[in-house]
């Protein structure tokens, strides 16, 4: 009885951290496979339309013009992605309701224009463009990554829902060294406390596949990678 009360407590005590690193393991690789599957759909549909800034968006920097770019983006890339189910609504049209939360916990409501249900379970949504002064070295739009679809839980910026900028030439995950917009201490940080905290956590997990900033707040790109 003895042997089996201390092999209950050792398991009691062991079993959340393994699910927790084996939960973290599953979040790495869904969100590397949904980082390379969107930035091929991104080139195939340059292959096919030509350069971003040549996909019939209209040159104004305004929210208008930014959100119903976004649908013809959505609308370029859709074809070589494998989807469920694609809902779209005009910018003068009532948005979808898509309840988020960042990092810190504070709910974030905003609306959104584009839920593209994928049949891997994953949800892409959001994001802008905007083709006033694109070029190759700024950002000319943003969208996110539901790596476990809209419907399921946490619904957390820098947990399950990832950022990723759109460039001319490529797509690439907000967060990285050299980010001025979200830096790692700031765009994901549990001691942050900016509005869209979170938004700069997808480079740190693809490049470092790791979510330790769950854990401490001391890491950096140059420094520290992990917190043990």
């Amino acid at each position: 009885m003895i042997t089996l009360a201390i092999i209950g407590i050792v398991a009691a005590l062991t079993t959340p951290s393994l699910i927790s690193n084996y939960q973290e393991k599953q979040t790495v690789s869904r969100l590397t496979k949904a980082y390379a599957m969107i930035n091929n759909a991104y080139q195939m549909a340059k292959i096919d339309n030509g350069e971003l800034t040549n996909w019939g968006f209209t040159s104004n920097s305004g929210s208008i013009e930014s959100s119903n770019n976004a649908l013809v983006f959505w609308e370029k890339i859709s074809p070589y992605l494998k989807i469920n189910k694609k809902k779209t609504k005009q910018y003068n049209e009532n948005k979808f309701e898509y309840k988020r939360y960042y990092l810190t916990g504070e709910p974030n409501n905003n609306t959104v224009a584009v839920i593209i249900h994928l049949a891997d379970g994953m949800t892409l949504s959001g994001g802008w463009i905007s083709n006033y002064n694109c070029n190759d070295r700024t950002i000319c739009g943003d969208f996110y990554i539901d790596i476990n679809g809209m419907t399921n839980l946490p619904n957390t910026i820098g947990k399950d829902i990832f950022y990723f900028y759109i460039y001319k030439d490529m797509i690439i995950p907000i967060g990285t060294k050299n980010d001025s917009l979200y830096p790692l201490e700031r765009g994901c940080n549990l001691n942050s406390t900016i509005v869209n905290n979170g938004y700069g956590c997808a480079a740190w997990v693809i490049y470092n596949k790791n979510m330790d900033y769950l854990k401490c707040s001391d890491l950096s790109w140059d420094g520290k990678h992990r917190c043990d």
